[in-house]
């Protein structure tokens, strides 16, 4: 008898626990649908996103040589000018050399040319 009750109070609890399994259950396969369609979701939405990424990565990829050439070329422009005013500094400097003493030498002339003259020109109005 006391065999009977023991079973018996094991069958209620486990249909008391079956009768709570069964709405955990449910919430359980809900819950994974609801998850499915979540996936889904990011699924659908990741591929143009890995896309747009990808072509992004490619135009920054592109800007950066076309930087990286400008650069270079900005480079040989800014060496190329340095050379240039060198050059027309060096030119200067030679201009000044060979034309600088030739009319110290003649403005030298000319002065005692017009000093002499003058000199003349007294000497007569007297």
């Amino acid at each position: 008898m006391a065999l009977i009750i023991i079973f018996t109070i094991i069958a209620g609890i486990l249909l008391l626990a079956v009768i709570y399994l069964i709405p955990t259950l449910t919430q359980i396969r809900r819950t994974s649908l609801e998850a499915e369609k979540f996936f889904e979701t990011i699924r659908l939405q990741i591929i143009p996103l890995a896309h747009d990424l990808t072509v992004v990565s490619q135009q920054a990829n592109g800007i950066l040589k076309s930087v990286q050439r400008q650069v270079g070329m900005t480079e040989e422009a800014f060496t190329a000018f340095r050379d240039t005013a060198v050059r027309l500094r060096d030119f200067e400097e030679d201009i000044l050399k060979k034309v600088h003493e030739p009319l110290s030498e003649i403005a030298t002339v000319l002065g005692a040319v017009g000093r002499g003259v003058g000199a003349f020109a007294r000497i007569f109005r007297r």
